[in-house]
């Protein structure tokens, strides 16, 4: 069995102030990890090589959950699992690894990599995943999750700042392939060789930086107002003449008096 040295303690501790983190606690609620494995204690570790079990890292915590952000500008006590994030925000995504073989039976884990997926899309709630695998572990990859949610609860998209990998150890402190949040990337204790001896002291970190961009929301599109109809004017004509009873009676009147008249003269013309 393994009896941790105040050396080897020390050591562990040094890294994490090297790699800036500090003991947090881990939100649970909707964070995931896999596959189901057999767990082990900072006392009683693996006697093969597997990676992130223990459940007692005094500085990590709970190795299952082994991915967690916080904002380059906060201090190492806000690393969470579950992390509330606003428009033009730079985070700093941590991934932790260690393989938990009892340092005595001198295992190196080989072919070991690590990979980074950051959301896609743009959602008001999203998540990352983390993976770690080697060749020669039990499991072969181990994974976990963290959440990122907006507070504006306008959607964000997440996006990976290239360059800005890093392998982070007790030996070495040095960049890292970008590849880490694509189709993953060898790690390793003394760099990126792919091999991580058993014991916290060959353990390390994988960070990364992702900015948060806040995606506008547009202003919603006025109804189209239904067009007023133009009255028409209507043509007016010419008076009609009025044919009233009066002025039949006055036309008849006038047909007769002609007609009186005419008699007059032809009769006169006759005599």
């Amino acid at each position: 069995m393994r009896t941790f040295s105040s050396k080897r303690l020390a050591g562990l501790f040094g890294l994490a102030l090297v790699a800036g983190i500090a003991l947090t606690a881990v939100a649970y609620a909707a964070v995931t990890w896999g596959p189901s494995r057999s767990t082990f204690t900072w006392a009683h570790p693996a006697t093969y090589i597997t990676f992130n079990s223990f459940t007692d890292n005094p500085v990590w915590g709970d190795e299952r959950f082994f991915i967690k952000a916080r904002d380059v500008n906060a201090g190492t006590s806000t690393y969470t699992n579950n992390i509330k994030v606003s428009d033009n925000q730079e985070l700093l995504v941590t991934t932790f690894f260690h393989n938990n073989a009892d340092s005595g039976l001198n295992l190196t884990a080989t072919g070991v990599r690590a990979k980074v997926t950051l959301p896609s899309g743009s959602n008001a709630s999203a998540e990352a995943r983390a993976e770690i695998s080697a060749d020669n572990a039990n499991p072969t990859t181990v994974f976990s999750t963290m959440d990122f949610t907006s507070t504006s609860g306008q959607p964000f998209t997440l996006e990976y700042v290239p360059g800005s990998a890093r392998l982070i150890t007790n030996y070495v402190n040095t960049s890292l392939s970008d590849a880490v949040v694509g189709s993953g990337t060898a790690i390793g204790t003394s760099g990126a060789d792919g091999k991580v001896q058993g014991c916290a002291q060959f353990s390390g970190y994988v960070t990364i930086r992702a900015k948060v961009k806040v995606t506008p929301i547009p202003p919603p599109t006025p109804p189209t107002p239904t067009p007023t109809p133009i009255p028409t004017t209507p043509v007016v004509g010419k008076s009609l003449p009025d044919t009233g009873p009066g002025s039949i009676a006055a036309i008849f009147a006038g047909v007769s008096a002609l007609a009186g008249a005419g008699h007059y003269i032809v009769a006169r013309r006759r005599g």
